[in-house]
């Protein structure tokens, strides 16, 4: 019988965590994107995935069609460019190591592929210190805990909508307050979410909202979902915060970046 607020679980699609670091932040010159596209790099892998395709479509293990998809998803190719994608491994490839242990499932990220922060300062770095051939994300392929691909993505949207039901279930049996902090996040990472005379963005730093671990809020954040605590339970139990003034005075809370931010 007791009264209360909850609020619900927000898409990572809507967190810079996983928003703010480009699929492709790779440069490169001529002469470093023809060597990784020669046979001593990664056309030799690309003409590997080629010739086993083409052996399980003569065993009738895979059709032509499905072998052509997979091939294109897979072939890695760069170019004198500041936006090169980097590789990456992905476990929902066809296993080839049986084939040929040297085609291991990778590929090039796409723009559907979602990179963790702490990959912003991973990407580049050698594997093997002052080793030029090394690099992670280009000779190197970031291992599954630096990417979510769509698959997993799917999975993790699957989950929190689950939740999601269940907190609303609950809520409503119970007669709870509820602050809808998905649909808030997904506001302020398309339109912007106004609120204390300030607009709320996830962008990464200068959005205001989110801190610099891309996932949990600002004092400024906070203090803009404290107040949507208090409008949910107005709503629900006949109260007066807001009418009367009792919030946060949004403008009073830091978003306590570095002055070089």
């Amino acid at each position: 019988g007791a009264k209360g607020v909850v609020t619900n679980v927000p898409y990572i699609t809507s967190l810079p965590h996983f928003t703010t670091v480009p699929h492709n932040p790779v440069p490169l010159d001529a002469a470093t994107a023809g060597y990784l596209n020669s046979a001593a790099a990664y056309g030799a892998y690309n003409a590997g995935i080629q010739g086993a395709f083409a052996y399980l479509v003569g065993l009738g293990a895979v059709s032509q069609a499905d072998a052509d998809l997979e091939i294109a998803k897979r072939t890695i190719n760069f170019s004198a460019s500041s936006n090169n994608a980097v590789v990456i491994m992905d476990e929902n490839l066809t296993d080839l190591t049986a084939i040929n242990p040297a085609l291991v499932s990778m590929r090039q990220a796409t723009a559907e592929d979602l990179l963790v922060l702490p990959a912003m300062s991973f990407i580049g770095t050698l594997a093997i210190p002052g080793n030029p051939q090394t690099v992670n994300g280009v000779a190197i392929p970031l291992a599954d805990k630096w990417v979510l691909t769509p698959e997993e993505q799917l999975e993790i949207k699957t989950a929190t909508d689950n939740f999601n039901n269940t907190i609303a279930s609950v809520a409503s049996a119970n007669g709870l307050a509820v602050v809808n902090f998905r649909d808030l996040l997904i506001q302020a990472s398309t339109t912007g979410l106004s609120e204390g005379g300030f607009t709320f963005t996830t962008d990464f730093v200068t959005g205001g909202l989110v801190g610099l671990d891309g996932i949990h809020l600002t004092s400024r954040g906070y203090a803009a979902l404290a107040n949507k605590f208090l409008e949910a339970i107005d709503a629900t139990y006949g109260s007066n915060f807001i009418a009367a003034g009792v919030k946060a005075d949004i403008g009073s809370y830091p978003t306590n970046f570095p002055e070089e931010l």
